[in-house]
């Protein structure tokens, strides 16, 4: 054997050891459906967006990606069967500021932590909050008359459930207008909003997926937008900026998020094809439907993002008094 088929030889044999040594998971990933968590109940904004999600990121996968509901106790339940999951990247969940950061605070034993047990993947939406009520006669026209009703102290406001953001959202309002009303949680949008809607319940704060349908159908009322400003499909509500309410600017957002320890190759992998997914045209039209604005940060801003929404949660429920149930 000549030298340069030599060389060529041992060139091939050494390319071939390399790759044999690469993990498995890096030369395979993925080969089998993977699991979306959706820690909050069908029905609510978080399920409306993990759906879409799942369909556009398994098309690029290659693979089904299958939503998962599980809801309770303001996303713990969900989110904390997600750090229990093996990190192999076939279970994920779209997190969001209730599961990562507000659920956890609101625990007196944290069962885990946002920068502890988490690999970041990447972010997909943000959006204010809507306030609704009903259309029955007896309901609020505007904000300032909801104000003015929810003095009493036999009103009362639901939320998908304790501890998550519409029904924190709706807390940093009676704190801000001296509301009286009372806290019905659910366990999630849908029995909320209905009773909302037949007058059972006053008001409630939920995300434009959850209420939309129900505003464009006749059977809520949009009194504020919680955001900097107001939504497309929502012209005529104001923000609260508006209804005199200056420097209360709340939201939701939602993110990709595997368990820690996740291998390096496959956290690559999805947050590469998860960066495609949210810039897609397609995927933006979805998201301006469902009035949700693009989140796309990469896995080190997304740390560096959830970090900084510490602060004012924080402070805010440690004065609160609110408490998750055990």
């Amino acid at each position: 054997m000549n030298t340069s088929l030599t060389q060529w030889w041992w060139l091939l044999i050494s390319a071939m050891s390399w790759f044999t040594t690469l993990p498995t998971h890096a030369q395979t990933y993925p080969n089998q459906p993977i699991k979306l968590i959706v820690a909050f109940s069908p029905g609510t904004g978080s399920d409306i967006l993990g759906r879409i999600l799942a369909v556009r990121l398994g098309e690029r996968l290659g693979v089904p990606v299958t939503v998962e509901n599980r809801a309770g106790a303001g996303g713990v339940v969900g989110t904390q069967s997600l750090v229990k999951s093996p990190a192999d990247g076939y279970t994920l969940t779209l997190a969001t500021n209730a599961t990562l950061i507000t659920s956890p605070l609101l625990t007196a034993a944290v069962p885990y932590r946002a920068d502890r047990d988490f690999t970041p993947l990447g972010g997909v939406a943000r959006t204010p909050m809507v306030v609704v009520t009903g259309l029955t006669p007896q309901a609020p026209k505007t904000f300032q008359e909801l104000v003015t009703r929810a003095q009493d102290k036999g009103s009362s406001f639901s939320s998908a459930g304790i501890g998550t953001i519409g029904h924190l959202t709706s807390e940093v309002l009676l704190k801000k207008t001296e509301m009286a009303s009372h806290h019905v949680p659910y366990k999630g949008s849908g029995q909320s909003l209905t009773d909302v809607a037949r007058g059972e319940i006053l008001f409630s704060t939920d995300t434009p997926p959850a209420v939309l349908s129900l505003v464009k159908g006749g059977k809520l009322r949009a009194l504020a937008v919680t955001g900097d400003k107001r939504l497309q499909v929502l012209p005529d509500t104001p923000t609260l900026q508006e209804v005199g309410l200056p420097g209360v600017n709340l939201g939701v957002w939602w993110a990709l998020m595997a368990p820690v320890g996740l291998p390096v190759a496959v956290g690559e992998r999805l947050s590469l094809e998860l960066a495609r997914v949210v810039a897609e045209p397609e995927m933006r039209k979805k998201m301006q439907e469902l009035e949700l604005e693009p989140m796309p940060l990469n896995s080190s801003e997304l740390s560096q993002f959830i970090r900084s929404e510490y602060p004012f949660w924080q402070q805010f429920l440690s004065k609160s008094g609110i408490r998750l149930e055990p």
